[in-house]
């Protein structure tokens, strides 16, 4: 029962992680204000994190947290810059989309948690 619990919370993880840079990427193509780069580093850097952690549960669990992190601070660079104050309720897009994104990280961070928390073996990486 328990690794059945460690893989439907790995697989949630997974799924949520995957559904987040989906929306990023959808998001900013149909915005297309420029701006989404900064977006796609944060996807790079959840690529990357999850390579570095070997794809372990632990490991992505405090990778989404970094992830979640750096959105919340792409979302501060967004919303101070001159160009988002230049748009009606841009400061406040800016950090409504970064919020919901940054919210989206933290749950699949949760669900790796459950998932290492439930699976000695794999906490300890």
């Amino acid at each position: 029962m328990t690794g059945s619990h460690e893989s439907r919370a790995n697989r949630a993880g997974i799924a949520v992680a995957l559904v987040t840079s989906f929306l990023i990427v959808w998001t900013t193509i149909v915005r297309d204000d420029g701006q989404g780069m900064g977006n796609f580093g944060v996807i790079m850097a959840a690529m990357i994190g999850a390579f570095a952690a070997l794809f372990r549960p632990a490991g992505m669990a405090r990778t989404m947290m970094a992830v979640a992190v750096m959105q919340l601070l792409v979302g501060l660079a967004v919303a101070t810059a001159p160009i988002t104050a230049a748009v009606p309720d841009g400061v406040f897009k800016a950090w409504v989309s970064s919020s919901v994104f940054a919210a989206l990280w933290l749950l699949s961070a949760a669900f790796f948690r459950s998932a290492s928390r439930h699976n000695p073996v794999l906490a300890a990486d």
